[in-house]
């Protein structure tokens, strides 16, 4: 069997997988065949094996739609009746490019950034939807390996060494503030700060103005006293602050 021709069948066993309408399929194999460019002796063989395929779709889109719920349970709360034709829309777009299960939620947010679907109606939903994705990027975050040579106080000529599960947002809705029984989150600036405990939990904490640009200029690795005095927040109160974050494990030391 040429390249070609197993190109060729393993896309149209995409489209029978993932494509949101396969009423095709479902009518005539033989012309979704050809319509697709396969050997007469393939088309025959998707007509023979129709119910079987069909099968195999249900089970191909049950595995890669099941995660989603879990991780965004209030976004699903949002679109309602709406969420099938998300999940629809998300796999018809062949968006999951990975063959790892843990992708897939990071994937399904780089597609709503993308595309912009469901934008119109819920001006809230990528924030929602990338919010809710964040408890599982900073759970599953590297640890942190050992950086030897840190010191353990801040000074204004230091850098901060921030934990990789650190993470530093700013949302123009107040995501924070939905749930799956009020999903639709206020209007208005959210600061967070999230990252993981050392004992392991996930941690989020709503920021003032300084404070959040603050620790944007330090995560860009500008020096404590330069940061703080751009941010016009006092050396001694930057630090305290810094401090009250390492002893959560958000930072590690200063170089």
């Amino acid at each position: 069997m040429s390249l070609e021709r197993v190109e060729k069948l393993q896309a149209a066993l995409a489209d029978i997988a993932l494509d949101a309408d396969v009423s095709a399929f479902r009518q005539d194999p033989i012309a979704f065949a050809a319509a697709r460019g396969l050997e007469p002796g393939d088309a025959r063989a998707l007509q023979r094996w129709q119910r079987r395929l069909l099968t195999y779709r249900a089970l191909v889109r049950f595995a890669l739609s099941d995660p989603l719920p879990d991780c965004f349970p209030i976004t699903k709360a949002l679109l309602g009746d709406e969420w099938e034709a998300c999940v629809d829309a998300f796999l018809d777009a062949r968006a999951i490019q990975s063959p790892y299960y843990r992708h897939i939620h990071p994937h399904f947010v780089e597609w709503l950034a993308e595309t912009g679907w469901g934008n119109e109606r819920w001006p809230c939903l990528l924030s929602l939807a990338h919010f809710e994705y964040l408890e599982l990027e900073v759970l599953r975050a590297p640890e942190d390996e050992p950086q030897p040579g840190l010191a353990p106080t801040p000074a204004p000529g230091v850098r901060v060494r921030f934990s990789a599960s650190a993470r530093n947002l700013a949302y123009p809705w107040r995501v924070q503030d939905a749930t799956e029984d009020a999903p639709s989150p206020p209007e208005g600036t959210a600061l967070l700060f999230c990252h993981r405990l050392p004992d392991g939990r996930y941690h989020q904490r709503e920021l003032g103005g300084a404070s959040s640009a603050l620790l944007t200029r330090l995560m860009g690795d500008a020096p404590l006293g330069e940061a703080a005095d751009a941010v016009e927040l006092d050396f001694d109160e930057a630090a305290a602050f810094l401090e009250e974050l390492r002893s959560e494990g958000a930072i590690l030391g200063y170089a």
